[in-house]
């Protein structure tokens, strides 16, 4: 289909001269008869193309050709202004009584985010996962949407030393966070819920257990999900110093950095204390001033540990050391060298394991640390 602006500028001044030739033709067969008002009327007529070819010249036509949206604010206006209109054509039809008509002349409009995103599935069971090289349980509770206390949970030996995974090793994911249990004699549904401070429904309502209504019966051996579950916090206790405490052995209240290197582990639930990497034989400072109540090797994977009582609730943990330069009972200062650092007990590479305990209760370390 031709547009206005072509027909003006090609067809129109050829049918224009086309009618002034016509005219001037048939003005000319007729001479013999109008001599004088032939020619006259042939004049006039060419004069009158000439002027309307002119006039129309300088009109403009609309353009009607759609300008592309070459923006993502170009799309965004022009889906507003599609919404606006449908918006306002079912107002003004619900003023008048009857429901809103579809515009088949809308125009269709894309969705300015053309990737679809696909929903998260659950698992439909409990699987294995086996340790890689880089491998930390955060890292695993996250490539598995979990809390870190439930791949804790699920596995003894990492809920005893969390910080110790081994290449090749397996791990039980559970397909919600919660507690893997296994039944023991003497206990029930409600004895379970109650250790862990869950309803009953929640575990005889979970499909991943094999519990059969209507009695949901158990038995000993039998593995449970505990959907929400927890477990209490069970510190970690050493043998303390029970002799004569020295005279102004006390802390300040006020810690520094026991070691200066590269902060390898934070503070959370299954490791309630910061790892700091430094080379072996490394100095370690006191954190602040007061006695030394452990200082010896360990078997709940501390390796070599010192533990210096502050006399004031604070007591500090320095594990995995080489080597001890300090006695149980003796009072030491703030930054005194009360060890060198090292990789003993359950450890995967050299590092201090700093702990900050007030009344016996770990603390993040990283609160009292400038």
């Amino acid at each position: 289909m031709r547009s206005i602006a072509q027909w003006r500028d090609e067809v129109l001044p050829r049918q224009l001269a086309r009618l002034a030739v016509s005219w001037w033709r048939w003005s000319t067969d007729r001479q013999a008869f109008w001599p004088l008002l032939s020619r006259t009327s042939a004049h006039i007529a060419l004069v009158i193309a000439a002027c309307l070819a002119l006039l129309l010249s300088t009109v403009r036509a609309p353009v009607w050709a759609a300008r592309p949206l070459t923006s993502a604010a170009d799309l965004f206006a022009h889906q507003n202004t599609t919404r606006n209109t449908q918006a306002a054509l079912a107002e003004i039809a619900a003023r008048n009584g009857r429901a809103a008509k579809p515009n088949p002349w809308a125009p269709i409009t894309l969705r300015a985010d053309p990737h679809t995103e696909i929903p998260k599935r659950p698992r439909l069971g409990i699987i294995t996962y086996t340790v890689q090289l880089g491998d930390t349980v955060l890292g695993i509770a996250a490539q598995f949407d979990l809390e870190p206390t439930t791949i804790m949970w699920a596995n003894p030996a990492v809920e005893d030393a969390p910080d110790l995974l081994r290449i090749g090793q397996e791990l039980i994911i559970l397909p919600v966070d919660g507690v893997y249990h296994t039944v023991k004699e003497n206990e029930t549904l409600e004895s379970i819920a109650k250790k862990y401070k869950v309803e009953v429904e929640a575990i005889t309502s979970c499909p991943y257990n094999p519990l059969q209504p209507p009695d949901f019966a158990i038995e000993p051996g039998m593995k449970l999900i505990i959907p929400g579950g927890r477990k209490p916090w069970v510190p970690k206790v050493v043998t303390s110093y029970t002799g004569p405490i020295p005279q102004g052995a006390r802390g300040t209240g006020l810690f520094q950095w026991p070691v200066l290197g590269t902060l390898t582990q934070g503070y959370w639930y299954g490791h309630r204390a910061v790892d700091i990497a430094v080379p072996v034989g490394t100095a370690v400072r006191a954190a602040d001033g007061g006695f030394v109540s452990f200082a010896g090797w360990t078997d709940i994977g501390y390796g070599y540990l010192i533990v210096i009582d502050h006399a004031n609730g604070f007591a500090t943990y320095y594990a995995h050391l080489s080597n001890i330069y300090v006695t149980a009972g003796q009072k030491v200062e703030r930054g005194q060298v009360i060890g060198a650092a090292g990789n003993t007990g359950w450890s995967t590479g050299p590092h201090l394991h700093f702990e900050i305990r007030y009344m016996g209760v770990p603390q993040n370390p990283r609160a009292y640390l400038p």
